[in-house]
C-alpha cells in the first residue's frame, strides 16, 4: 500500500496558518460571550462602555476631523472671541481669513517707550496708507485712553471749546494726536525730517509712539479702488470706469504702474511724488519700512480693530502707559463721511468671495508672486 508522507514543515505551516486566523476568531467570539455573561458591576460598566463606543465614533468624520459636539463648541468658542455682532457663517469666514487671536506687532517694546519718556512728555498718533483704519484708531484712543501726567483740566477746557462739527477732534494737550509729525500717510523714511504741520514743530519724536495700522492687501487695494486719496491712476480709473483692482497689463503679466502724489495740500510740507512699479510694490515697501525701524511702534490689524475693538484699544493704551477713561462702548457710526460704519465694514470685509471680488486670475497670480510673504504670514494674511 503506497502511503503518502506529509512532511513536518507542511504541517507546522498548516498549523500556523490556522491558529493566526481562526484562533483569532475563536478567541474574539469567546472574550465577547464572556463580557455578555460575566454579570458582576464592573462587567456591566465595561460593557456599556463598548455599546456606547460605536455611537460616539459614528460623530467623528471620514478624514478625522473633529466632532459635531466639538464644532459646535468651536462654534460658540469663535462668536465668543468676537466683540462684535455677527452671524455664524460671517465668523466662519473671519475666522479662516484672519484667525481669532489679535495681532499686534511691537508690545515688546512698550516698556522701552514708557522708561525713556516721561508721562507729561508722551504721545500716541496714528499711521498707515490709505484705507486702513488710522481715522478710527485715533476716534478710540482718544475717547477711551487717558496718558497720565497730562493736564487734565486744561484738556477738559480745550475740549469744551473745540467745536463739535470739527472735522478733527484733536486736542494735542491730551497726547493722543491725529497724525505723526512727519504726516500719518507718509512713509516713515521721513520722520525727523519732514513736519507737516506747524503745530507739530519742536515735538521730539522720540517721545511719540506710533500705531501704525495695516489692512489685507487684498481688501486695501479694493478699497483704493473706491477712495483713490492720493493715488493718481486710481482717480483716473474711478473717472474713466476702468476695471479696479488692475494689477496688470493685458499680456496678464506686466504690472500696472502706481504713481503716488504726496503733495495733496500747499499748506503741508511733503515729499516728493513717486512712480511705482505696481501698487502693491508700493504696499511691501511701505511697511517693510516700518518693519526695519528699531525704534518703538505698535503695527495694529484693521481687521483686529474692527473685531476686537476693545482688546486692541486696551494693549494700545497700556503701552503707552495710559488707562481707560470711560467703559468701552461699542459704536456703530462711521469714522468719516466716506466710510461704511460697523455694520457695512463687517459686511464688506467678513466676506470671503468679496475679498478678492474684481481680480482677475491673472491680477491674484501677480499678488501672489509679489506679495511679501514673510510679512504676509507675520498678520496671518493668506492667499486666496
Amino acid at each position: 500500500m503506497n502511503v503518502k508522507i506529509v512532511k513536518p514543515n507542511f504541517l507546522s505551516r498548516m498549523f500556523a496558518r490556522f491558529c493566526s486566523r481562526e484562533m483569532i476568531y475563536t478567541s474574539a467570539i469567546i472574550f465577547t460571550v464572556a463580557i455578555v455573561l460575566w454579570g458582576n458591576e464592573s462587567a456591566g460598566r465595561e460593557r456599556q462602555r463598548l455599546v456606547q463606543l460605536p455611537s460616539a465614533l459614528s460623530f467623528i468624520s471620514k478624514d478625522g476631523g473633529s466632532t459635531e459636539q466639538n464644532k459646535v463648541e468651536d462654534d460658540e468658542d469663535l462668536m465668543k472671541s468676537l466683540e462684535v455682532p455677527v452671524s455664524i457663517d460671517l465668523a466662519r469666514d473671519l475666522d479662516r481669513m484672519y484667525g481669532r487671536k489679535v495681532v499686534i506687532k511691537g508690545l515688546d517694546r512698550c516698556a522701552a517707550f514708557r522708561e525713556a519718556v516721561p508721562p507729561a512728555d508722551r504721545f500716541v498718533s496714528a499711521a498707515g496708507m490709505f484705507n486702513t483704519g488710522t481715522h478710527v484708531i485715533f476716534v478710540y484712543l482718544d475717547k477711551y485712553c487717558e496718558i497720565p501726567g497730562k493736564d487734565h483740566g486744561k484738556i477738559k477746557k480745550q475740549r469744551d471749546a473745540l467745536n463739535a462739527k470739527a472735522k478733527i477732534q484733536e486736542i494735542i494737550d491730551s497726547g493722543i494726536l491725529f497724525e505723526t509729525y512727519w504726516g500719518k500717510h507718509k512713509h516713515v523714511t521721513d520722520r525727523g525730517k519732514v513736519v507737516t504741520l506747524p503745530k507739530y514743530e519742536g515735538f521730539p519724536v522720540e517721545n511719540l509712539l506710533p500705531v501704525v495700522m495695516i489692512k489685507d492687501p487684498f481688501t486695501w487695494l479694493s478699497s483704493m479702488c473706491r477712495n483713490p486719496y492720493n493715488w493718481l491712476d486710481g482717480r483716473q480709473y474711478v473717472e474713466d470706469g476702468t476695471r479696479c483692482p488692475n494689477l496688470t497689463l493685458p499680456d496678464g503679466i506686466s504690472p500696472v504702474s502706481a504713481t503716488i502724489k504726496y503733495s495733496m495740500r500747499e499748506t503741508r510740507l511733503q515729499r516728493p511724488d513717486k512712480e511705482f512699479e505696481s501698487m502693491l510694490h508700493m504696499y511691501n515697501q511701505w511697511y517693510q519700512e516700518w518693519e526695519e525701524v528699531a525704534f518703538p511702534r505698535l503695527i495694529v490689524r484693521y481687521e483686529d480693530l474692527l473685531l476686537h475693538p476693545e482688546e486692541v484699544v486696551d494693549e494700545v493704551c497700556s503701552c503707552a502707559g495710559g488707562s481707560w477713561k470711560e467703559k468701552f462702548t461699542l459704536s456703530s457710526e462711521k469714522a468719516k463721511k466716506n466710510g461704511d460704519g460697523l455694520e457695512g465694514a463687517l459686511a464688506r470685509y467678513g466676506n470671503a468671495t468679496k475679498r478678492t471680488e474684481g481680480y482677475t486670475d491673472a491680477d491674484l497670480k501677480f499678488a501672489e508672486k509679489t506679495i511679501d510673504q514673510t510679512m504676509f504670514n507675520t498678520y496671518h494674511y493668506l492667499l486666496p
